[in-house]
């Protein structure tokens, strides 16, 4: 019944075009009074079999009718980016990465040239712009040299197995591509140090702190796991078999708790998500692929999650708030840091060894947190649940927000659907969802000839999500697009639930 009456409750969104101002503005037509009839009915029962038939097909023809809605925006937009351009609010960034280096003219120098200008920009600002810099270069540092360590190690495996060198994967980060992404780490940081000062979010708590993360041993226990787990991804990678990305999860038949798309060693690392070896070690791995600016790029999620929350500041309860696919949990504590410290925040992962790492980092930013609170303050645990995201075991409208981070390129694109209807449906009216995920085509074209070549990486949907007008699945089950902040390789759509 649950799944019966959140199907029907799909409103039509028509899309209306102005061509002589090229403006868009989306009309959506009122179908509550009607669709609350089509419920009652169906709640009560109806005896009469022609009643019901009827009521079908007035259903069917709606639904046809936004399918072709859909298809109509769809061929008016060459790229969900341009889509997006006309139906959110979008922040600065969102144009200024779309028009980073679009020719691909740029040359070492002049990304260089980029990370110099960032640097003078922190330094005229003062000594708190100083600290934030110098942190992030140590960090980005770290990362830096893990990746070094991580190509050559991989280089000496491959050598030693006289495996052929010209595909291999750790070749192809040449000076040029490494000072291009180094300017992009010092851009993201400058970015993300400008919604700081914006007041938008709050410094990143375990960069100001005492935690395990100032700790040498930490440090060398993460690097010698990071070599390890480069050696056998690279190595993986550059074989490309069909072995190569299989788990121990693949051929395994006696549960359908994991979907067929789940049994996989994505991005070819050990065991996909299904070890806790490979929890372990993929904060560490993400964090040396962007050298350091995976945080500062999620962050961009916080930007409508605080504004929703000191929206709602008054309600007289703690907010309740849900994030899907919480991973290892990273995201989840610089949500928590920025939310008011009663808020009730609930933790969603298939793997079981991700919920686990999940909590060991829920716990770890607790005990720091309780450091700079008084000695009372008392900070409950989040609560860690296994489940799809398409199919949440949650009442509807139960949250006053729900998070996503990096799922849907990760997902087929009916399976993103199906999770949009869940996140639609679990949300309260006036809440919002709010979508992190990986660009897409058109978000910065200079890129749109490479973005396919990370499919090579085992993401199986990876060229399907990038062609995905991510929108029109909340679109169709009535939420309203909202914002849409941008940062590197990474965007946040902000969606709200109407009342």
């Amino acid at each position: 019944m649950k799944f019966l009456l959140s199907s029907l409750l799909l409103p039509v969104s028509v899309q209306a075009f102005s061509a002589t101002h090229g403006a868009h503005r989306s009309i959506r037509t009122d179908l509550r009074a009607e669709t609350n009839e089509v419920i009652e009915t169906v709640v009560e029962g109806v005896d009469d079999v022609e009643s019901k038939l009827e009521l079908e097909t007035n259903f069917v023809e709606k639904e046809e009718a936004s399918v072709d809605e859909m298809q109509n925006i769809k061929a008016m937009h060459s790229s969900p980016a341009e889509y997006e351009e006309v139906t959110f609010k979008c922040d600065k960034n969102t144009q200024f990465w779309k028009d980073y280096n679009m020719d691909g003219n740029y040359q070492e120098a002049d990304f260089l040239n980029d990370v110099a200008t960032v640097s003078s920009n922190f330094i005229s600002k003062g000594s708190d712009a100083v600290g934030y810099w110098a942190r992030h270069n140590a960090r980005s540092g770290y990362f830096l040299g893990n990746a070094v360590l991580g190509t050559i190690s991989s280089s000496l495996h491959e050598r030693l197995r006289n495996a052929e060198q010209e595909n291999n994967f750790a070749s192809a980060f040449s000076a040029k591509v490494i000072a291009g992404m180094l300017s992009e780490v010092a851009l993201s940081y400058e970015q993300d140090y400008e919604r700081i000062e914006q007041g938008k979010y709050k410094k990143p708590y375990d960069m100001y702190t005492q935690n395990r993360q100032n700790n040498p041993f930490y440090f060398g226990q993460q690097t010698s796991r990071f070599i390890s787990e480069a050696i056998g991804t690279i190595a993986r990678r550059n074989r490309g078999t069909e072995d190569d990305k299989r788990t121990w999860l693949t051929d395994n038949p006696s549960t359908e708790l994991y979907p067929d798309y789940y049994k996989t060693a994505f991005h070819y690392q050990t065991d996909g998500w299904m070890s806790q070896d490979s929890a372990n070690v993929y904060e560490t791995s993400t964090e040396t692929l962007f050298l350091g600016r995976q945080d500062a790029m999620q962050r961009t999620a916080l930007v409508p999650l605080v504004e929703f929350a000191n929206e709602m500041k008054d309600i007289g309860r703690p907010l309740k708030i849900l994030e899907v696919a919480c991973g290892t949990g990273r995201f989840m504590t610089f949500a928590r840091d920025n939310l008011p410290l009663d808020t009730e925040f609930t933790a969603v992962d298939l793997s079981p060894f991700y919920l686990d790492k999940a909590r060991d980092n829920d716990k770890n930013w607790r005990n720091i947190r309780k450091g700079s609170e008084s000695s009372d303050t008392k900070i409950a645990p989040a609560t860690f649940i296994q489940a799809k995201a398409e199919d949440l075991p949650f009442e509807d409208e139960e949250y006053d927000a729900v998070i996503c981070m990096y799922l849907y390129h990760e997902i087929p694109r009916e399976i993103r659907a199906k999770a949009s209807a869940e996140m639609a449906r679990v949300t309260k009216k006036g809440g919002k969802v709010i979508l992190t995920d990986s660009y897409q085509l058109g978000d910065r074209p200079g890129m749109n000839p490479f973005m396919k070549n990370f499919e090579k990486m085992n993401e199986p949907h990876y060229v399907d999500f990038i062609e995905d007008f991510l929108p029109l699945h909340f679109e169709k089950e009535g939420l309203v697009p909202d914002a849409k902040i941008f940062c590197s390789r990474t965007k946040t759509l902000s969606f709200t639930k109407p009342e």
